[in-house]
């Protein structure tokens, strides 16, 4: 492999609080991951401004063996979560006990260690291939990652393998956490038009109506007063809520800092994930775990989406959204990620990671 200091380039020897790095980097991104921690991408930083969109959540990056005094009955993602950005499978949401397995609060990977390997690394482009197998499930993931000099923009293709000899239901998605300084009510989200619908399970700092149904971007508030869902509020809002998009017919998003002309996106094909989770803590919460401390939007492409959160994969059946995979099968996802600077505002994003402004 290069030693190299310009272009692309891979740094894969680093550690960070004990636990093994992989660095992916060109001329204006560096992405930073957490190889023993779920290929947690816990830096994503945009060169030109020195901008890191990841959220740093108030419990830290703290080493996963380190014990809590008493056992978490939703499993260890909580007492762990740092922010940035997770993989989410082959459950999401709350834990599930699914054919005879404990599967915990947003399933197996996010904490599961990873490999890799290198499979490009020129000056012009950079692609690792990362690995895991679950723990309680017969699965392993595969996610190559790809960089190209001179592009603001991230690809991954991944693929799934049932490797049992029994027929399974999954949920499979990205839990990407945005946050200060990036995020603040200078942030516009924009998306196709599609169809809201607010999380089944009503929380006292809910702005939005629990189990409702909206046209984007207009909603009605719990207080029956117009909310543009576009806007994004500041930690003083004092909100919680959990929404989700579907019936798009296009895949993408765009989050915009007008003030700062910088922007991140994703762009996707609608069969491979064809909801929109949404999470936007704006201090709302004010227990475990964040205690009013919790400033950021979280907006994660999905195959599949829970009703009220507390049983994440069998709400999926039950709702029907639960993706099925054969004995022995495999099936491959794309996403794309591209950071852009504009103040004006974004019209869509392209399946090629290009963004049209308005």
């Amino acid at each position: 492999m290069r030693e190299a200091h310009y272009g692309c380039r891979i740094d894969p020897y680093g550690t960070y609080k004990g636990m093994r790095t992989l660095v992916l980097q060109n001329e204006l991104i560096r992405m930073s991951i957490l190889l023993d921690k779920g290929s947690d991408i816990f830096e994503l930083l945009y060169k030109p401004k020195d901008v890191d969109f990841m959220w740093r959540s108030p419990i830290g990056l703290r080493h996963p063996p380190i014990p809590a005094s008493m056992q978490n009955p939703q499993g260890i993602f909580t007492d762990y979560y740092h922010g940035g950005w997770q993989e989410l499978f082959p459950s999401a949401s709350g834990p599930s006990y699914y054919q005879g397995a404990h599967l915990g609060f947003h399933g197996e990977v996010a904490t599961c260690p990873w490999e890799f390997a290198v499979l490009v690394d020129e000056p012009e482009a950079v692609e690792v291939l990362l690995t895991t197998k679950t723990l309680r499930t017969p699965f392993i993931l595969e996610k190559r990652i790809r960089l190209e000099a001179g592009r603001p923009v991230i690809q991954f293709r991944e693929t799934i393998h049932n490797y049992g000899r029994t027929e399974l239901d999954f949920m499979w998605g990205h839990h990407p956490s945005y946050g200060a300084p990036f995020l603040s009510e200078d942030c516009i989200l924009e998306l196709p038009d599609c169809t809201i619908i607010t999380s089944d399970k009503a929380e006292p700092s809910n702005r939005l109506p629990h189990g409702n149904r909206f046209d984007w971007p207009y909603a009605v508030d719990v207080h029956g007063k117009p909310a543009d869902l576009r806007k994004i509020g500041g930690i003083g809002a004092e909100t919680t809520d959990m929404f989700y998009a579907t019936a798009y017919k296009e895949g993408w998003y765009a989050l915009t800092n007008r003030r700062m002309n910088l922007g991140i996106g994703m762009a996707w094909p609608v069969d491979d994930f064809p909801h929109l989770w949404i999470w936007q803590e704006f201090g709302g919460t004010k227990g475990y775990p964040w205690y009013g401390n919790a400033y950021t939007v979280v907006i994660e492409p999905f195959t599949s989406r829970p009703s009220i959160g507390e049983d994440g994969l069998n709400e999926a059946i039950r709702n029907g959204t639960a993706k099925k995979i054969r004995a022995g099968d495999k099936i491959s996802k794309e996403l794309k990620v591209v950071i852009y600077e504009t103040d004006r505002g974004v019209e869509k994003i392209l399946p090629t990671g290009e963004v049209i402004e308005r």
